[in-house]
């Protein structure tokens, strides 16, 4: 889970924090077949579930 969730809720969630990946196409190997390349808005990442496993496919 996200450490202080209600803390972060309070202050208005991720809004538009975004994380840079390494070069490459990745894939959420928990979240179904979600893949993200560049640049991604975190509050995507933890759509559906408090935490993300992301694998490079296709190299």
């Amino acid at each position: 889970m996200t450490r202080l969730s209600l803390r972060l809720a309070q202050a208005g969630g991720w809004r538009d924090t975004r994380l840079a990946l390494p070069e490459g196409r990745w894939a959420d190997v928990l979240g179904g077949e979600r893949e993200y390349t560049g640049e991604v808005r975190v509050e995507e990442l933890f759509g559906t579930l408090p935490v993300t496993l992301l694998e490079r496919v296709g190299t």
